[in-house]
């Protein structure tokens, strides 16, 4: 009889101790949970390689948000300017791109959305603009018409050929380079390259 109830401690002993055994199972289970932690890393990585990708061949022409001067956009800090949050222009605006006279011919909905802006640059004597290319600004200039019969010495777009459905020019000086002071920055390697990639880049001879 004493070895029967020796026999059932010894058991149930036994059965204490499997017990902790078996709550490990949880733990070994939770050893998994790096790879989620990977994919998240992946995840993150993501976003960054579309940013890099979507800014080659990115050339963009925005008008200048706030309320300034000609002579105070040309002393300002580029990066200082507040841009408008959409472009005038962008590179899905461009149908060729002449590099040798930095003339932009445009798709018909484009030519006819900077032709509309004649008006209000007569009214306020030209309205800025910068450049940028893969979305770091390069330079900056004026909307100018050629109605217009104030002067400027710096880079104008002149929209007047929108109107005409003919290849918009980027310009030193109105009413001719004779007016210009400063760097000319259209030929900007950063700009080429960014046309280049997104095959916007013809020639004189390609256009016409």
């Amino acid at each position: 009889m004493r070895r029967f109830f020796c026999a059932i401690i010894l058991l149930v002993a036994l059965a204490a101790c499997s017990q902790p055994a078996a709550s490990t199972t949880p733990v070994l289970e939770s050893t998994a949970e790096p790879t989620a932690t990977s994919n998240e890393t992946q995840d993150r990585a993501t976003p960054t390689q579309s940013v890099s990708e979507s800014s080659a061949g990115v050339f963009d022409v925005y008008l200048v948000e706030q309320d300034i001067s000609l002579e105070q956009m040309t002393d300002t800090n580029l990066a200082e300017l507040q841009l408008e949050e959409t472009p005038l222009l962008s590179v899905e605006d461009i149908i060729a791109y002449c590099w040798e006279t930095h003339e932009i011919e445009l798709s018909d909905s484009a030519s006819a959305r900077v032709a509309r802006l004649e008006r209000s640059i007569l009214s306020h004597a030209g309205l800025p603009f910068v450049v940028c290319a893969g979305g770091e600004p390069i330079y900056c200039g004026v909307l100018w018409t050629s109605y217009s019969s104030a002067t400027y010495d710096g880079i104008v777009i002149d929209v007047y050929p929108a109107e005409l459905g003919q290849p918009v020019p980027i310009r030193l000086g109105y009413p001719s380079p004779a007016w210009f002071t400063g760097e000319d920055l259209r030929s900007d390697p950063r700009i080429y390259r960014s046309l280049e990639e997104a095959g916007k880049l013809k020639c004189s001879a390609d256009t016409g």
